[in-house]
This record gives structure tokens, C-alpha cells and sequence, in this order.
């Protein structure tokens, strides 16, 4: 199942990444305006110029906290490492380059009979 947020923070990344910047706030802005307190929504509305990589994933987290999109988001965009390292004082310290893979568990590498090797850092 796909939330139509999501679908149109996808359309909002793909957009920014064709250098459609104003396509891309225009997404962003259509879920703004449905989250908005009544009277508000102008308020909430961004511009063109100001939309970045960085807003949109600020948006992602906002609207899809909880779900279970951060990770990918993050080692998606190549920006896991740097913005765990400046807005996690709690991992900061932990986090390293290989942590944009995950670790094969052990039960699958053996059930490969050496077919895996376990992914580098772990």
C-alpha cells in the first residue's frame, strides 16, 4: 500500500531531480494545503526557489514519521551519513559509511553454502 502523500512527495523528488523545481512545490504545496489548519493554508505554501533535496526530505519525514520510509529515504539520496551526523547527537558518533547496507543475517548466508559474503562493516 502506497499513501497518495507519499506519491506525491516521489513526484515532488522526481521533479526536483528534472530540474522542475516549480512541479515540485507545486506537490508539495498540495499536501501542505490537506494538512493545514483551516485559515492557514497560505501560510503553509512554499516557493520555487526555496525547494531543495533537503526540504523534501524534511517534508518526507513530517508527513510519513513512523512509517518506516527514513532509512531508504536517506541511503536513496546518499544522505544517511551526513544527516545522521548533524541531526542525531544520540548516533553521531556511530555512525559510519558502511551503514548504508544493511547486514545479511547469518541464517542466509548459510543457507547460500557460501554463495554470500556478509556485506562490508559487519
Amino acid at each position: 500500500m502506497i499513501r497518495l502523500a507519499d506519491a506525491y512527495l516521489i513526484r515532488a523528488g522526481a521533479r526536483l531531480r528534472q530540474t522542475n523545481n516549480s512541479g515540485a512545490a507545486d506537490d508539495i504545496n498540495l499536501i501542505r494545503t490537506r494538512g493545514a489548519w483551516v485559515g492557514k493554508e497560505a501560510e503553509m505554501q512554499i516557493t520555487a526557489a526555496v525547494l531543495d533535496l533537503n526540504m523534501i526530505l524534511n517534508e518526507r519525514a513530517r508527513e510519513l514519521v513512523g512509517e518506516g520510509h527514513r532509512w531508504y529515504d536517506l541511503t536513496r539520496t546518499g544522505t544517511l551519513v551526513d544527516r545522521v551526523k548533524e541531526y542525531n547527537s544520540d548516533a553521531k558518533d556511530n555512525i559510519q559509511s558502511h551503514h548504508v547496507v544493511r547486514p545479511i543475517p547469518l541464517s542466509q548466508i548459510d543457507r547460500t553454502q557460501g554463495g554470500y559474503t556478509q556485506n562490508p562493516g559487519y
